[in-house]
């Protein structure tokens, strides 16, 4: 029996196959280039940018596996050929370890900056590098175990799961900016009184990589809202389908990755300047 496809989902799926296809690339190179930033760049490597080469990480495996897997699949669709769903599997199990682990390494991103701003006193002694570790490697195992359930097919485990980090990802993230943002206010109404050079100093700093991280929330909070849509309608049943089209809800949510880094780049001056001198290191190789 061969399945059929109709025009508008047809050009949907060229659409998202030339899409991912611009992007791919993009997304794999600018993550790559903010990860090796930070790791070859001592100034840059503080414990803020050191999460976000961390979320970097899974944008850029979002470029090396979710977006050709996406692309095959679709072509496959496309032209009707056999092997459509091994392709199928392989890129929601990568999806769904990968927006598992980039919703917890947002939760861990918006600690780090609630820690180093409402916490000062006990910063050092519980944001270590032992510490830091230890959590990132907790946040992949629980990713993983998420993708084994996908290819277990263990489907309402999964969607427990799914809505447990989601809905706890938002409401900590909500939670935690209403608590910065009187921080931040109070923070101002001291300094303001007290004149303090070196606080002055300090919160400018803190309160430049906290927008950064705002951004980066309101950025996934943007690309990911259709998808959280479409969950929760498939949870509620509130329409019989979901009303976005499914192909440009996937693109978009994989296109978040290709956001990040140039955030990070628009937000870090220091960033963009050693980013730029690697790629001119190799395109123009010295020697």
């Amino acid at each position: 029996m061969t399945s059929t496809v109709n025009a508008p989902l047809e050009v949907s799926y060229i659409i998202t196959i030339i899409v991912n296809g611009i992007a791919c690339p993009l997304t794999l190179l600018l993550n790559v280039l903010v990860i090796k930033a930070v790791k070859t760049t001592p100034r840059l490597r503080t414990n803020s940018n050191i999460l976000l080469a961390c979320l970097a990480v899974t944008d850029a495996l979002t470029g090396l596996f979710c977006q050709p897997s996406y692309i095959l699949w679709r072509v496959f669709l496309l032209f009707r050929l056999s092997g459509s769903q091994t392709v199928m599997t392989f890129y929601l199990t990568s999806t769904t370890v990968l927006l598992m682990a980039s919703h917890l390494h947002l939760m861990l991103v918006t600690f780090e900056r609630l820690a180093a701003i409402k916490f000062t006193m006990h910063y050092q002694s519980f944001i270590t590098n032992d510490n830091l570790k230890m959590t990132v490697s907790a946040i992949w195992s629980s990713a993983f175990m998420c993708g084994v359930f996908t290819v277990l097919k263990m489907n309402l485990l999964l969607q427990f799961i799914g809505s447990l980090i989601t809905s706890s990802c938002i409401f900590f993230v909500a939670l935690t900016y209403v608590i910065l943002y009187h921080e931040i206010r109070r923070h101002q109404r001291k300094i303001k009184a007290q004149q303090l050079p070196q606080e002055v100093e300090r919160f400018i700093k803190e309160s430049k990589a906290l927008k950064t991280t705002l951004f980066i929330v309101g950025a996934v909070v943007g690309y990911l809202l259709p998808l959280g849509f479409c969950l929760v309608n498939t949870v509620t049943r509130l329409f019989n389908t979901c009303p976005i089209n499914i192909p440009l809800m996937q693109t978009f949510a994989m296109l978040n990755s290709l956001v990040n880094p140039l955030i990070y780049c628009w937000r870090q001056k220091e960033m963009r300047n050693v980013m730029f001198k690697i790629r001119t290191q190799v395109v123009h190789p010295t020697g």
